[in-house]
């Protein structure tokens, strides 16, 4: 038996179907979850904000007309509602401009860049940053926002050269699973 596609259930839903919608859920919260968890670090707030986005969905189904993917649609509402709580909670966001000089080539593919704006992809980056250890956030900072070679670090924050390395290391693990996540949720061919 074939499986329904996006768009016959967005017509469905559109019509009330509940069915439809319960379908769609399936679908789409691991997807939802999984990005709000790994931008938000706190997989109870993730939940709460994907059951929040899938009962907006449902009270505004009659709206959604308009609508053409419900997998992008689903990602603008997610991306839109972590800005929110990033809002919310006061994050500073003064490194976005200062973080357009990072090379991205070491993060992203140029696929994922062209399907997502790249100010937006800058934020989320900002804010995975920000989400990072103090130390590791430090590090990453003076290093690709600032510029500053890996000995110069070591020595700014008295630890050793390696534990810059470490933090680098990790810091972009931390940023490439962000980017796969965020590939997968826009369908993005190519990744990394």
């Amino acid at each position: 038996m074939m499986l329904p596609s996006d768009e016959d259930l967005l017509q469905d839903l559109i019509k009330g179907d509940s069915k439809a919608f319960d379908t769609l859920y399936m679908r789409y919260v691991p997807r939802v979850e999984a990005f709000a968890c790994c931008m938000l670090k706190d997989r109870s707030e993730a939940e709460d904000l994907a059951h929040d986005l899938f009962l907006k969905l449902w009270e505004g189904r009659e709206s959604l007309q308009h609508v053409r993917s419900v997998r992008n649609y689903l990602f603008r509402m997610t991306k839109n509602a972590i800005f929110d709580r990033f809002a919310h909670k006061a994050v500073d966001v003064r490194y976005r401009q200062s973080a357009a000089a990072m090379d991205l080539r070491e993060i992203v593919s140029n696929d994922l860049v062209e399907q997502i704006d790249l100010h937006e992809l800058m934020l989320l980056i900002d804010m995975a940053v920000e989400k990072m250890p103090t130390q590791r956030r430090n590090v990453f900072r003076m290093s690709r926002l600032e510029g500053v070679s890996y000995q110069e670090i070591a020595r700014r924050l008295g630890i050793s050269q390696k534990t810059v390395e470490y933090h680098i290391h990790e810091a972009l693990a931390e940023l490439r699973k962000l980017i796969l996540i965020l590939a997968v949720f826009v369908g993005a061919n190519k990744i990394l």
